[in-house]
């Protein structure tokens, strides 16, 4: 991981983004595999979505199924413009607020889905994922995905290093 100064405020209002290289190749990687995810699947057929598009009706699952169609392709809209937003920043140096905000987004969309998956807690501690390979990797991209929105909300909020 860079150290949290990856992120810095500049002087004219957009920010500098010193992504290592290793870290641009991951974010690109998760990026396409949630965009696969998010159009390939819906939160009746992964649960795991259900974070990111919250039940309307669970009393009512043909309610529930014409609320996903009306409101879930407005929500499902926004969400991949917010990935390619994160896709395009990936590469670049220089973002604007509106290129922050949005990565913020995509970066705790994908920490919401990948924690619901692991059933991550508040008091989870890496040892729990450590006798199962997958899980601990997918629980070190959860921690890694929380750093990072906490590093961009730290460049944001101007109490970065």
């Amino acid at each position: 991981m860079g150290d949290r100064g990856s992120l810095r405020r500049r002087s004219d209002g957009t920010f500098g983004w010193n992504l290592a290289k290793n870290e641009r190749d991951v974010l690109t990687h998760v990026a396409k595999d949630f965009r696969a995810l998010l159009t390939a699947e819906t939160p009746s057929s992964d649960p795991s979505l259900q974070r990111l598009f919250p039940p309307a009706r669970t009393d009512d699952p043909i309610e529930e199924l014409e609320y996903e169609r009306k409101v879930g392709d407005g929500l499902l809209a926004a969400k991949l413009e917010q990935l390619t937003i994160l896709e395009r920043c990936v590469g670049s140096r220089v973002l604007t607020e509106e290129d922050v905000l949005a990565c913020m987004r995509a970066v705790n969309d994908l920490r919401l889905v990948l924690g619901t998956r692991l059933d991550v807690r508040e008091d989870s501690d890496p040892s729990e994922f450590a006798g199962d390979p997958e899980r601990r990797s997918t629980f070190e991209l959860y921690a890694y995905l929380s750093w990072l929105l906490e590093s961009l909300i730290d460049a944001m909020s101007g109490s970065g290093p």
